[in-house]
């Protein structure tokens, strides 16, 4: 009994003191089973890292394979490509203004396509002329294809250019004038013969080497030669698809008569940067012109019936300066000065003579009213033949200026002609003949503007910030335009260019336009124009529809509305 009480005491004893020790003896053996357990979980991550391991090893090799079949069959293709294909293959493009062609795989060598058509319709209304009697009723409204251009232009190895294009519009006013005029009774009998010779319709057939251009010269110059739109001036070196009006203005379209303007055969060299532009070229006739012997027309101050031509074919210096005094993208001013300077002038009678005329600002009736006439013929009942102004040389003078703020535009040029007679048997001198000219224009655009293009020295017509989409919400561009222009051919100087007595002296007549005009843009390749035009010529010669006999003083006014639909590319 003892025993069991000592053992209960012990036992108590032991409880107590197990009770009031801390529980440290069981720490170890919690530590070493958590120790335990993070071995095992590396294990498992170290065998799932393992597996993947090879999953993207696995991965890798099959995307090499599939790589090399890829490079396999892209070799196959190319050696496909290669039998088919000789080397460097063109290549079908399509530029800014949406032509399209043909390019090297280099790039050194391109041909594009390229064209322009030009439909006009006009009403003529109201003319009053007092040339009644010999015209019978008013000028003729209808219909005229103005311009039908195709072609091609292009590169060769890079720094060479070349351009090919016919025009086929103006068939009846301009490849046979000549005819023409005999055939329409309605022309004036006194210039049935008086106008240039008849143009073909070779319109550009140039090469250009742009090296200097290409290869990073401070001065760049490119050289041309060939059939080409020589830019004389300002309106001149303005696209046909960007003038603001139908047709340009009568005192510039004088001016290229001395040697520039377009269908111009020509060699001479151009360099520009983003404000200057200047060019020097010499020219000759333009295509289609007479290259055969003189006629027995007055050609020497020693004898005014001789048949000597010693320089027969037409020759000319023509350059042009310009420079932009302001340059940004809301404004700019741009002014230039031109000059043609017409060694050996030449009319259609193979004669050294100089004849300026032109229709009124508009192409679809062809009735001639403004012309230089410097010899008349022996009056007859079918009418009396007006020559060109026997001369031994010309000059021109002409100033340009431009401007444009935001959406608004201007353009003006005034020309002064200057003409050198030969001198007639019995005077002591020839007078020169002095003639003037000019035009200004403004307009406003809505949703475009026009901006200087630097190659030309020139503007670019409207372009449109949204073009006509009915997807997209676009509009296009909307211009209204206004110019005033007038050309004097009178000079009554006496002297051998005299035409009625010998105190008369050159009567080309005195025309004045007024036009107004609105142009919608639906895009950058097409036009819609409308335009109205007053004009009114007078102080110029009249003939007699019975006699032929010329008297001064006869005039014509009359109002026109014209449209044309314009597509370029």
């Amino acid at each position: 009994m003892m025993r069991l009480k000592r053992f209960g005491v012990v036992v108590a004893l032991g409880g107590l003191l197990l009770a009031t020790q801390p529980w440290t003896p069981l720490q170890p053996a919690l530590a070493q089973d958590s120790n335990a357990s993070l071995h095992n979980q590396i294990d498992v991550l170290k065998a799932e890292m393992s597996q993947m391991q090879q999953k993207l090893q696995a991965l890798q090799q099959q995307e090499q394979k599939n790589e090399e079949r890829a490079n396999v069959a892209a070799q196959a293709a190319q050696q496909a490509v290669a039998h088919t294909l000789p080397p460097n293959a063109p290549r079908v493009t399509e530029s800014a203004t949406h032509r399209f062609g043909l390019t090297s795989a280099d790039g050194q060598n391109a041909i594009e396509f390229t064209g322009r058509l030009h439909l006009d319709t006009a009403w003529y209304l109201n003319t009053r002329s007092d040339l009644a009697s010999a015209r019978g009723d008013d000028l003729d409204s209808g219909i005229n294809a103005r311009r039908a251009r195709i072609g091609v232009d292009g590169r060769f190895m890079g720094d060479w250019a070349y351009a090919l294009i016919y025009d086929f519009g103006n068939t009846s006013d301009t490849l046979n004038i000549n005819n023409y005029a005999a055939q329409n009774t309605k022309l004036q009998p006194a210039y049935a013969t008086s106008y240039n010779s008849a143009l073909s319709g070779l319109e550009n057939a140039f090469i250009t080497y742009n090296g200097f251009y290409n290869h990073g010269q401070k001065y760049p110059v490119a050289i041309d030669f060939g059939y080409l739109d020589v830019p004389s001036n300002l309106d001149e070196a303005t696209s046909s698809n960007d003038i603001m009006f139908l047709e340009r203005s009568s005192s510039q379209v004088v001016q290229t008569e001395f040697g520039g303007g377009d269908f111009r055969s020509a060699f001479g060299a151009r360099s520009n940067n983003d404000r200057y532009w200047a060019g020097l070229y010499l020219t000759g006739p333009q295509s289609g012109a007479l290259h055969t012997s003189c006629a027995a027309t007055p050609t020497t101050e020693a004898n005014s019936t001789s048949t000597s031509c010693p320089t027969p074919d037409q020759m000319a210096l023509v350059t042009r300066a310009t420079y932009q005094i302001l340059q940004d993208q809301d404004y700019s001013l741009h002014v230039g000065v031109n000059n043609i300077l017409d060694f050996t002038p030449r009319s259609s009678s193979n004669a050294e003579s100089l004849q300026l005329y032109d229709r009124p600002e508009l192409r679809v009736d062809p009735t001639i009213f403004l012309v230089t006439c410097g010899q008349a013929s022996t009056p007859t009942t079918t009418g009396n033949t007006c020559k060109g102004i026997n001369s031994k040389g010309a000059d021109v003078l002409g100033f340009e200026f431009a401007g444009a703020v935001g959406h608004f535009y201007a353009q003006a040029e005034f020309y002064h002609y200057m003409v050198n007679q030969y001198l007639a048997t019995g005077e002591r001198f020839a007078p020169t003949l002095d003639f003037n000219g000019g035009y200004a224009e403004v307009s406003y655009s809505f949703g475009g503007t026009r901006h200087y293009l630097p190659s030309s020295g020139a503007y670019t017509g409207v372009i449109p910030e949204q073009p006509l989409s009915f997807n997209g919400g676009g509009w296009g561009a909307l211009e209204i335009a206004a110019r005033y222009s007038a050309v004097d051919l009178n000079d009554d100087s006496p002297g051998f260019g005299k035409l009625l007595s010998s105190t008369g002296g050159v009567e080309g007549g005195y025309q004045q336009t007024w036009s107004i005009g609105l142009n919608y843009y639906p895009n950058s390749n097409m036009r819609f124009m409308l335009d109205f035009l007053h004009v009114n010529v007078t102080n110029r010669l009249l003939p007699n529809s019975t006699t032929g006999a010329l008297t001064l003083n006869g005039g014509v006014s009359f109002n026109a509305i014209a449209a044309r639909t314009q597509i370029n590319f």
